[in-house]
């Protein structure tokens, strides 16, 4: 089939690896893409379904195609007799039986993928008004999503991550699996869950109307995406006024109103939330940056930057920071800051990306830049910019390590792995049997693994190297920056010094120089050797703490890394 070249979007065919770019050109967002599985033959197959344990979720929209907007009328049925219970097309009861809006949602998920992600409204009889009610144990709401695992054979990504985060934020989208039909057709496993939005169960932050356009009641509560413009309506947003990712490319953040949304946030709104913005980012280009009351924390809730760090890097989440990503604000008299989060979207993460390194476990997520600095959608200037703050390092791995004692062990990732597993039982088998994919290349696999327990295994093994990976790397970010131009060489003092005083040896050095200091009499004769433990990069200082020097000179030696780097005289009084 060859290739198509269209400014910047490369989509090869055969290999169904592609890359795409929207290009922004005076205010029209132009899009590319194939849905490469219509191609295949033998993809989709008719599955005989009448039974499951888990939930199943029946949506009729009498023949009507479900479009991508706006959402039709349709109806909704979802039969569930209770955990682990067999739950069956004939059942006669309804866990849940009436109206919904519909519509196809997302962006590359819904291009790529011929298995659609739904969102789903909730609504009363009339076809038309919202219906607030709870869903598979899910608090009230209206407004739920129905994700298509694809590309993550594995099923349970998203699941995954929403229930590691669910232990560490504030708040994250609940989540519950389930078996999907439209129109009488089977189409797999899905995962129904809640959409991010403003609700006291939900995103927990005030209510911001069109009249609070002054006080308290003006600066909460915001809702801002990171994200691509597609799948977005109504849209509008404002670009950062900084440049991310290489300087050359022009490119800016662009943050899209969520809440209130583009078409209701009043123009008093807009350009409060807008400054709190640049406030926080024009903060980054101050001496003072890191100062813990007038630096960057003063506009954005540190910890909330932290567990987002740790729940994007967990996954290796080769979208986060740059798509996909949510900041809130709620009133001053609650919070005057910004803060990170919901996480959203992680079906690539945890090794299921073959570009930029997103299979790998030796990356940070957040150095995407370094490694695909043509990406039009790059990581905010501000996120490498943190990680030169030592305090924020030393915070960072503070709360890295008290998670890895808890929701983060080894034992209890594996261990929620195999619970959702098991939870989807013979749901895997027909999905597959729908989908027949598990020995097929989707993009952007990292991994085929033929079966879906090899998928199982390679997510199992790659979390657990994912995990000594972090361990190492958070804590290599509590060491302060090497500056070259700081460099100076080793001082001894005081020299001259008294008798029975001790003697400092301070020097500057890089990660893992081993330093190393002796002192010899003037006949050569070894008196003694003082080595560095643990160090930090940057300054340092070692005491020869109770060693008793009588008057006398005396040659020291100052090695690094075994290397002679000084030798000098000390002269004791």
């Amino acid at each position: 089939m060859g290739q198509i070249l269209v400014d910047s979007i490369l989509i090869r065919f055969l290999d169904h690896i592609y890359k795409y770019t929207l290009l922004e050109k005076i205010g029209v967002s132009i899009i590319i893409f194939l849905v490469f599985s219509f191609t295949r033959p033998g993809i989709c197959q008719t599955v005989n379904f009448s039974s499951t344990t888990l939930p199943i979720v029946l949506i009729n929209t009498n023949g009507i195609a479900i479009p991508n907007e706006p959402k039709i009328v349709g109806d909704m049925e979802i039969i569930y007799n209770g955990p682990g219970k067999i739950n069956a097309l004939t059942d006669p009861n309804r866990h849940f039986k009436g109206k919904i809006g519909v519509e196809l949602r997302g962006s590359t998920s819904q291009d790529l993928s011929p298995k659609k992600p739904l969102g789903v409204e909730t609504r009363k009889e009339d076809g038309e008004t919202n219906l607030n009610i709870s869903l598979l144990g899910m608090p009230k709401e209206n407004d739920w999503i129905l994700l298509a695992p694809y590309s993550d054979k594995s099923l349970i990504r998203d699941v995954l991550i929403h229930r590691i985060a669910s232990e560490i934020l504030p708040y994250s989208s609940r989540t519950q699996m389930c078996e999907l039909l439209v129109n009488g057709e089977y189409q797999g496993v899905y995962v129904l869950m809640e959409k991010i939005k403003r609700d006291k169960k939900r995103v927990n932050i005030n209510e911001l109307t069109q009249t609070a356009d002054s006080g308290d009641s003006l600066t909460g509560g915001y809702i801002l995406k990171i994200d691509k413009t597609t799948g977005s309506t109504p849209q509008g947003g404002f670009n950062s006024d900084y440049l991310s990712g290489i300087v050359s490319s022009g490119r800016r953040t662009y943050y899209q109103y969520e809440e209130p949304e583009a078409d209701v946030i009043t123009a008093a709104q807009k350009s409060y939330i807008q400054s709190l913005v640049k406030s926080f980012e024009s903060s980054f280009f101050k001496p003072n940056y890191a100062d813990p009351v007038e630096g960057f924390r003063k506009y954005v809730n540190e910890n909330s930057m932290i567990d987002f760090l740790i729940l994007n890097e967990v996954a290796n989440n080769v979208d986060g920071y740059r798509l996909s990503t949510f900041l809130y604000k709620d009133v001053d008299s609650k919070d005057t800051r910004l803060r990170f989060g919901p996480i959203w979207d992680f079906n690539l993460g945890f090794g299921n990306a073959d570009y930029c390194a997103g299979g790998t476990t030796d990356v940070l997520a957040l150095d995407f830049a370094t490694r695909c600095p043509q990406d039009f959608w790059t990581v905010p200037f501000y996120w490498p910019q943190v990680l030169q703050d030592s305090a924020f390092g030393q915070n960072l791995y503070d709360r890295w390590s008290a998670l890895r004692k808890s929701t983060l062990t080894d034992q209890n990732v594996l261990r929620l792995v195999d619970s959702l597993v098991g939870v989807i039982g013979n749901a895997s088998i027909r999905n597959f049997q729908k989908w027949n994919i598990l020995s097929q290349y989707v993009w952007p696999n990292a991994y085929v693994g033929g079966s879906y327990a090899n998928e199982i295994k390679y997510l199992k093994d790659w979390v657990v190297k994912r995990m000594i990976y972090l361990d190492g790397e958070f804590k290599q970010l509590t060491v302060p920056k090497y500056y070259p131009d700081r460099y100076f060489d080793a001082k001894v003092f005081p020299n001259p010094a008294r008798p029975n005083q001790d003697i400092t040896f301070s020097y500057y050095i890089h990660d893992y120089d081993h330093m190393r200091f002796e002192i010899f009499d003037m006949t050569g004769h070894h008196l003694l050797t003082r080595l560095d433990g643990d160090h930090f990069n940057g300054v340092n200082q070692l005491k020869t703490t109770t060693f008793n020097l009588p008057a006398g000179v005396y040659i020291y030696k100052v090695l690094m890394t075994d290397r002679l780097v000084k030798a000098g005289r000390i002269i004791v009084l």
